[in-house]
């Protein structure tokens, strides 16, 4: 197959269909029916990154090489690539439990998707016991927030996630090992308030404006409406609706820069969000009141679910309620980046 499409394709060939002319030559094993098998048995894990690239990138982290061409065109890649097959479908499926479990669905909503190939590496090698897997998850969950709100991943990537593979798996094996780069606070400090202030609007790749809306969804992501906390099921019908209308903050002569901001965005349902329109939040809250059977304080829980102030909301002052759910927010993010449980 390589050799007809070098032959009759003026497409070039792709680094992962060299490495599967090499493993099919050195060893009589169709990678492709492995990574086939993968998608099959560890299907959720598309949601997140694409599987043969995946392999590629966390293939190189379990080896302990950069995750770069030179390393997957090396042959000796793909037979090792073979023997930890089995540890790299042990970290795909225990990072697929763990996303879950921090409610993390897609890579739609992911703040920094070279997460997963490190996460896999870390999984693939975590303890299963009892009190070292508790280390493990709070230590791998507070680099996955710091990943989400710190700039560790902004350039340097390959170079980047080898390094933070194996300083965290080294203290992952002793407390008193070196404590990883990524939680140096010096080199990368989290956000302070008035930087989430700033962050852009989730539904583009903004990394602070995702992980604010992952800490968001993290805390439940309760709907206005049906009462549904969000999830794997529910969320492609949910829709990035602003908390403060753009119609009625356009009406107030604010820009778009302003209005589309990611502590203005929580997700609901379609038919929460036609329901609220262009109403101002207190007006669609009195509505919400007036025709269902709940009282003010599920709403107000409902709203505490994605980290959003009632009373700010509702005063009609919109820098007011920004600076209120940034302080509610960088309090999620300060825990959850200490590898704490919201």
């Amino acid at each position: 197959k390589v050799f007809i499409t070098m032959n009759t394709s003026a497409e070039a060939l792709s680094t992962y269909d060299i490495v599967v002319a090499q493993i099919e030559a050195a060893m009589g094993q169709s990678l492709h029916d492995l990574v086939e098998k993968t998608k099959k048995d560890c299907n959720r894990i598309e949601a997140y990154y694409g599987v043969e690239d995946l392999t590629l990138y966390a293939g190189a982290l379990l080896q302990r090489k950069a995750p770069v061409e030179s390393t997957y065109l090396n042959p000796e890649f793909g037979v090792k690539l073979l023997e930890n097959w089995e540890l790299f479908i042990r970290g795909v499926q225990r990072t697929v439990a763990f996303l879950e479990e921090e409610r993390v669905f897609d890579a739609s909503r992911l703040p920094s998707e070279v997460v997963v190939p490190v996460l896999v590496s870390l999984w693939a090698n975590a303890s299963t016991r009892g009190d070292a897997e508790g280390r493990a998850r709070s230590v791998i969950r507070k680099y996955l927030w710091r990943a989400f709100f710190t700039s560790r991943y902004e350039r340097a990537t390959s170079s980047r996630t080898l390094s933070d593979t194996i300083s965290l798996q080294k203290y992952l094996l002793a407390t008193t090992a070196e404590t990883p780069e990524i939680f140096d606070e010096d080199l990368y400090p989290l956000p302070e308030v008035g930087e989430l202030l700033t962050a852009g609007w989730p539904k583009k790749k903004d990394r602070l404006g995702r992980a604010i809306l992952a800490a968001a969804i993290r805390k439940g992501g309760v709907d206005l409406a049906d009462g549904s906390t969000a999830s794997r099921n529910n969320l492609g019908h949910r829709e990035y609706h602003h908390v403060y209308p753009d119609a009625y903050l356009s009406a107030k002569g604010l820009s778009a820069v302003e209005i589309y901001r990611s502590l203005n965005c929580a997700l609901v349902t379609w038919s929460t969000n036609r329901t609220i329109s262009a109403k101002a939040p207190e007006r669609y809250l009195a509505d919400r009141l007036d025709n269902s059977a709940l009282g003010e304080p599920e709403i107000r829980q409902r709203l505490a679910s994605h980290l959003i102030p009632y009373d700010e909301m509702v005063s009609g002052d919109y820098t007011a309620y920004l600076e209120a759910r940034a302080k509610l927010v960088h309090e999620a993010m300060v825990r959850l980046c200490n590898g704490e449980v919201l």
